[in-house]
């Protein structure tokens, strides 16, 4: 039977994500300085993101010259995924108050999200000139240089912010992602571990290990992965990362507790964990019938689902279930019509040959 387990990460992907779990956590918090709850500031502003949005527009109408609201709705505009109206609303923040380092670094941040990484440079340069000591802007400078793999210039930044503040976790993070980058494993892992070291509750350090080991095959990576989950109980990523080592190590009942976590607690809406549940229902217990339930839950979240129209497919077909095997496979063949998986399964049923499990 076909592996065909979906990977929670690519390592060609590693990097990428690795930095916009900083940008991403980053875009969540508020500047030090400001209130800790928009709701604190009108009684308008509730939790949906919609109404949300309607009172701090009754914020900004009340007092037009607070750069404090247009800096809030830019991150409620972001969090949307709409940067080119929070890079207008944070632009409007620095002209209000062009002294918050914490409006230059969203700047920078949604420029980053928004394709524009040369003019995120040039909006923390100019915030560099008033605030030449600042770590959070040099840090988000180096990560920006990272992203763009400019490595050299990034370590020369981080230099830099280390003769400022040497016990930053980030200084750590980053030289680690350049170290992963020029294939330099050993010396990633010393760099992260630091991090940790520096700054105990610093996720993108756990998840960030816990991915290197995984690819090293070393348990390690539960440690590190569990370690995420104890700081960010509710992180997908965390969570089905840890499951998906467990699976591929044939830790098969622990896997199932990580899945089944993240289906009741975390989000019941991705196909992922239906999918893997499936998988090892239909390759570990060769339960077929149990296996065709949890694809069809995959199947219901993303119905485009190649590998579980296709794994479901091939348990109907061992299951003597011939009409419905055929309709699975022609449903993927439709979707990807050289599937190879798909076309042979078609071709042993045709020949009056289905697949036994011997």
């Amino acid at each position: 039977m076909e592996n065909n387990k979906r990977k929670a990460v690519s390592w060609t992907a590693f990097l990428f994500i690795s930095i916009l779990v900083v940008f991403g956590l980053s875009l969540c918090k508020s500047p030090n300085n400001q209130g800790s709850n928009i709701s604190e500031q009108a009684d308008s502003v509730k939790t949906d993101s919609v109404e949300t949005l309607e009172g701090i527009n009754i914020l900004i109408n009340r007092d037009p010259l607070n750069s404090d609201n247009y800096y809030r709705r830019s991150m409620l505009y972001a969090a949307q995924k709409k940067f080119g109206p929070a890079i207008t609303d944070i632009s409007v923040a620095i002209t209000l108050d062009s002294l918050s380092p914490d409006y230059y670094i969203k700047q920078a941040e949604y420029f980053i999200f928004n394709a524009q990484p040369n003019t995120a440079q040039k909006a923390l340069d100019k915030c560099l000139n008033i605030f030449p000591r600042n770590t959070d802007i040099l840090l988000k400078k180096a990560e920006i240089h990272l992203y763009l793999r400019e490595y050299a210039k990034s370590q020369v930044v981080l230099r830099e912010a280390a003769t400022i503040n040497n016990d930053l976790a980030q200084i750590y993070f980053l030289e680690g992602l350049i170290r992963l980058e020029n294939q330099d494993t050993t010396g990633a892992i010393r760099s992260l571990r630091i991090a940790v070291d520096k700054e105990p509750d610093f996720y993108p350090g756990y998840i960030t290990l816990g991915r290197v080991h995984a690819e090293l095959h070393n348990n390690l990576a539960i440690e590190y992965f569990r370690a995420a989950t104890d700081i960010t109980p509710d992180s997908y990523e965390a969570r089905y990362n840890l499951a998906l080592y467990l699976q591929d190590h044939d830790m098969i009942e622990e896997a199932e507790v990580e899945y089944n976590y993240i289906i009741d607690n975390i989000d019941p809406s991705i196909a992922n964990s239906y999918y893997n549940l499936g998988y090892i229902s239909m390759i570990y217990r060769q339960d077929f019938e149990a296996a065709i339930d949890w694809f069809t839950i995959a199947l219901e979240k993303e119905p485009n689902y190649i590998e579980a129209l296709y794994n479901r497919g091939f348990c109907n077909e061992v299951s003597g279930k011939l009409k419905n095997a055929r309709d699975d496979y022609n449903k993927s063949l439709e979707l990807k019509p050289d599937y190879a998986l798909s076309i042979k399964g078609l071709s042993r049923i045709e020949q009056g040959q289905p697949y036994k499990i011997q």
